[in-house]
C-alpha cells in the first residue's frame, strides 16, 4: 500500500492559524488544531500548532500584513469594499451569502457611496479579488450562528483562566448603548413623534469602558447626528473640554470606522501596559478589529462567548442600567423644575444638558462597588442576584408620581420600561445593516449643525478672565471661611488663579505690543 503523502502547510495557512490564535487567545492548541483541519480540510500535528503560534514564527504576521497591504492597494473602490465587507460581517449567521448576493449588494451600495458615477459591472474577476483581499471564503460560515453549538460556559471558563494571569486593573470591558434623551415617562407622548421633531434626532449612542477594579473609567465617547450640535455652538463650548469625545453620523450609531478610531485611541492610552479588552461580537467591533487587531501594541482583545453577552458582559450586568437610572433621575428632576416654572421641558432640554448629566453620572454617581460587583457577576459560574440601585429607582418613581399628580403627564409609564426602554438596546440585526453601514459614507455631506435646528437657543456670554478670577476668588474665600474647608480644593483654586493671572499678563503684553 503506497504511503500517503503529507500536504505541506502554506505560509498563508500558518499566518491564518496565528491570526485565529490572536483573535481568540483562550482557545487551546487542540481547539486550534480542530479549527485548522475544518477550515483547510488538511491534518496538522499538535506540535506544529505549538510551533506556528509561538513567538519564533512571528515573521508570518509581518509577511502577511505586507502582502495584504500590497493587495489592498489594488482596490478600485476601497470605500465600497469596506462597506460590503462590513455587511457580510453582519449578515453571516443570518443568511447564506452567495457570490451573487455580494454582487447585488455592491450594486445597491454604489449609488449611495459614489452618486452620479457610472456603475461598473462587478464582474467575477472583481468578485474573486474582493474575496481574496478581504479573506472571504464561500464554504465557511462565521458569526453568531456558527457559534450557537458551542458551550458558552466552558468557553467563559477558559477566558477566566486567561484573565487570572492579569491584574484586576488591567482587565477592561467596553460596550455601547443608546439614549433617548427627551423620552418622557408618559405612554401617550412616548409612542409618537412630537410636531416639528423627529424621534431619532433625540437619540445618541454612548460607548462606555472601565476596568474590573473600578480604578479607571475611560472618557465617554458620544455619537450623535450632528458634527457639532447647535447647543454646544451657542454656548461657545468645546465638547472635549467636558472630558468626553463626540463623533457623528446620520444614524447616531456605532460604526466600524468609529470603533476602529476608538480602539486605536484606547491602545495608545494604554501605552506602557499590557491590558485585556473584553468585547462582544457586535459587527462594528469585528470589522474594526479585522483592520487593526494585528497592530495593537498594548491591548489583547478577548471575544466573549457569542449570544451570551447578557450573561457574561460586565457592563451589561448592571453598570449601564445603574448609569441610566442616575441619568434619568436628573431628567425627571429637570422636568419637575421646568413644569413648576411654566416651561415645557421638551423645549428647554438640550443635548448639552444630556451630555453633562451623562458625564457626571459616569464619573461621580456610579459607585465603585457597582462596577466591581458587575465584573464579579460576569465571571462567576453561579447565578447572582440582580444588581440594582433601589434608592435611585425609588426617587424616580416618586418624581413620576408627582408629575402625574400635577397633570403634567397623563399615562405614567412603568418605571422599568422608562429606565431601560426596549428601543435603546443595541440593534445588530440584518434589517438595520444597510442604513447603519451607509451612514458613515455620506457623512461628508452632513451639515455642521443638523440636530435640533428647530430650537432657538440663546447664546451664552463669553466669560472673561476677570470674571473667572472674581468667581475663583469668591469660591476660594468661601472654602477658607468654613470650619471644615476643603484644603485640596483651596490649593487647586490657588493654582488655577495663578494660571489665569499669567494668561491675563500675557494677553496684556500682546496688547501693549
Amino acid at each position: 500500500m503506497p504511503k500517503q503523502t503529507r500536504q505541506p502547510i502554506l505560509n498563508s495557512q500558518k499566518a491564518a492559524l496565528r491570526a485565529q490564535h490572536q483573535l481568540k487567545p483562550h482557545l487551546s492548541n487542540i481547539a486550534l488544531k480542530s479549527w485548522f483541519e475544518t477550515t483547510y480540510n488538511q491534518s496538522i500535528n499538535p506540535s506544529s500548532v505549538s510551533r506556528i503560534i509561538s513567538s519564533d514564527s512571528a515573521s508570518f504576521d509581518k509577511a502577511t500584513n505586507r502582502h495584504q497591504e500590497k493587495r489592498r492597494r489594488a482596490e478600485n473602490w476601497p470605500e465600497l469594499e469596506r462597506a460590503i465587507f462590513e455587511w457580510t460581517q453582519r449578515a453571516e449567521g443570518h443568511i447564506s451569502i452567495s457570490q451573487e448576493v455580494i454582487q447585488e449588494k455592491a450594486r445597491q451600495y454604489w449609488q449611495t457611496i459614489y452618486p452620479g458615477r457610472e456603475m461598473p459591472s462587478f464582474s467575477n474577476g472583481w468578485l474573486r479579488g474582493f474575496q481574496s483581499r478581504w479573506g472571504i471564503r464561500q464554504n465557511i460560515q462565521h458569526g453568531e450562528a456558527g457559534s450557537l453549538s458551542q458551550d458558552a460556559g466552558a468557553e467563559m471558563a477558559r477566558i477566566c483562566q486567561v484573565l487570572s494571569t492579569y491584574a484586576p486593573q488591567d482587565i477592561y470591558n467596553c460596550d455601547e448603548t443608546s439614549l433617548y434623551w427627551r423620552k418622557i415617562p408618559d405612554w401617550s407622548l412616548s409612542t409618537r413623534s412630537l410636531p416639528g421633531r423627529k424621534k431619532d434626532k433625540a437619540r445618541i449612542s454612548i460607548l462606555f469602558c472601565c476596568n474590573s477594579d473600578a480604578s479607571e473609567r475611560i472618557p465617554i465617547w458620544f455619537i450623535g447626528t450632528a458634527r457639532r450640535p447647535k447647543a454646544f455652538a451657542t454656548a461657545g463650548i468645546n465638547i472635549e473640554n467636558l472630558g468626553c469625545f463626540w463623533r457623528s453620523n446620520k444614524k447616531a450609531w456605532m460604526t466600524g470606522e468609529i470603533f476602529k478610531e476608538w480602539l486605536m485611541w484606547f491602545d495608545k492610552k494604554m501605552a506602557g501596559r499590557k491590558v485585556v479588552l473584553l468585547l462582544d461580537n457586535f459587527s462594528a467591533h469585528e470589522t474594526a478589529f479585522r483592520d487593526i487587531g494585528p497592530h495593537l501594541q498594548n491591548t489583547l482583545v478577548i471575544w466573549l462567548p457569542c449570544n451570551s453577552t447578557t450573561r457574561y458582559q460586565p457592563l451589561d450586568q448592571g453598570i449601564i442600567r445603574t448609569w441610566k437610572a442616575y441619568w434619568r433621575r436628573q431628567w425627571v428632576l429637570f422636568m419637575m423644575d421646568q413644569f413648576d416654572k411654566g416651561y415645557d421641558p421638551l423645549s428647554t432640554m438640550t443635548i448639552l444638558q444630556a451630555v453633562r448629566w451623562a458625564i457626571s453620572a459616569w464619573n461621580l454617581d456610579l459607585a465603585e462597588d457597582t462596577i466591581q460587583n458587575c465584573f464579579k457577576k460576569a465571571f462567576s459560574y453561579e447565578d447572582m442576584r440582580e444588581i440594582r440601585c433601589q434608592a435611585v429607582i425609588n426617587e424616580i418613581t416618586c418624581g413620576i408620581q408627582q408629575l402625574q399628580v400635577s397633570n403634567n403627564i397623563q399615562d405614567a409609564m412603568d418605571i422599568h420600561q422608562f429606565l431601560n426602554p426596549e428601543e435603546e438596546k443595541v440593534d445588530d440585526s440584518l434589517a438595520t445593516a444597510d442604513d447603519l453601514i451607509l451612514s458613515q459614507y455620506s457623512s461628508a455631506s452632513m451639515p455642521e449643525e443638523e440636530e435640533e435646528e428647530e430650537e432657538n437657543y440663546e447664546s451664552l456670554p463669553q466669560i472673561s478672565i476677570l470674571d473667572a478670577l472674581e468667581s475663583l476668588y469668591k469660591l476660594r474665600l468661601f472654602e477658607e471661611q468654613q470650619v471644615d474647608g476643603n484644603k485640596a480644593l483651596i490649593q487647586q483654586l490657588l493654582f488655577h488663579e495663578r494660571t489665569l493671572l499669567r494668561k491675563k499678563a500675557s494677553r496684556q503684553q500682546q496688547s501693549d505690543i
